[in-house]
């Protein structure tokens, strides 16, 4: 439950900068892409947690 909460704020943070850069494109106004494609891998990488329980294949160690 501890790492749970840190989680869905991180994947509500990055919705949020999402949706913020949509509008700003929509509006024709500048947006940081860089940060679009940060926000958009945080929401990629956070919701196969989520929905696997288990971290992505690079982050386990190799068995031998």
């Amino acid at each position: 439950m501890k790492r749970l909460i840190p989680l869905m704020v991180l994947i509500i943070s990055s919705a949020a900068y999402v949706v913020y850069s949509l509008f700003l494109t929509l509006v024709d106004q500048p947006i940081q892409p860089h940060l679009t494609g940060v926000a958009i891998g945080t929401l990629f990488m956070s919701s196969y947690y989520i929905s696997t329980g288990r971290l992505p294949f690079w982050s386990e160690e190799e068995e031998v």
